[in-house]
């Protein structure tokens, strides 16, 4: 393998941006594959393309595209298809091979219960996990999934909400939970800091009733699944 691509979403927000990129310096020093660069969905730079030709024309070759994504929706299945698939029209003999997201990793359930442990007291209260939510079914399917698996090793409450697309809304489930629970952990199912994440703190009140959790910033538990990740794809070309 030649040279390493890692694509983050992007954000308008420079601390999300320069979250993700503090996040890849890590990870770069446990790969060994000479060329590793960065590249963005959007709202950043620099785009996929931009980065794919630096690569090339430095003279990579065969290219391990890392999507630093949470699942496999309408981003991975569709968006980066479509970029490197435009990069093969200028470069048409380089080969790309596309690793897969973090997805429903068990580490990923272990940063969730960490990010809960930080602020929880004494195992009081609920837990509402609340994910960017998709029009793709999947990924609102997996992060259900996530909570049966949080709420099993809790033995307590877990409910799930999504910002965007996907059932219950993030607003009226939190409103719901209020009306009952003295005590309600938000847990962020989110990668960096950016607007979703500033839309959750607008809508949520000033009291010690609603207490919201770190998202999940880049862990080291992530650092060891992207590599696991990476590992995988590349495992799977010798097979």
């Amino acid at each position: 393998m030649d040279a390493v691509v890692y694509i983050g979403h992007g954000s308008r927000i420079v601390e999300g941006n320069n979250q993700f990129i503090a996040f890849i310096e890590e990870v770069k020093k446990e790969v060994n594959i000479p060329m590793q660069e960065i590249a963005f969905l959007e709202l950043a730079s620099p785009t996929i393309y931009e980065t794919m030709e630096k690569v090339i024309l430095a003279g990579a070759r065969e290219i391990l595209v890392v999507p630093v994504l949470l699942f496999t929706a309408a981003h991975f299945k569709k968006d980066i298809p479509e970029e490197l698939e435009t990069v093969k029209k200028k470069f048409p003999k380089v080969h790309f091979n596309v690793s897969n997201p973090f997805d429903l990793h068990p580490k990923m359930l272990d940063l969730v219960l960490k990010r809960i442990e930080e602020k929880r007291v004494e195992n009081d209260g609920v837990i509402l996990l609340v994910g960017r939510g998709s029009s793709d079914p999947e990924p609102i399917r997996k992060l259900k999934e996530l909570s049966k698996g949080i709420r099993q090793k809790l033995g307590g409450p877990v409910y799930t909400a999504f910002l965007t697309a996907g059932k219950p809304a993030f607003v009226e489930e939190l409103e719901k939970l209020q009306l009952k629970d003295n005590r309600i952990y938000v847990v962020p199912y989110l990668l960096f800091t950016g607007r979703l994440l500033k839309r959750m703190e607008n809508k949520m009140e000033n009291s010690g009733k609603v207490i919201l959790c770190n998202p999940l910033k880049y862990d080291s538990f992530m650092k060891e699944v992207l590599i696991e990740r990476m590992e995988e794809q590349l495992m799977s070309l010798i097979r």
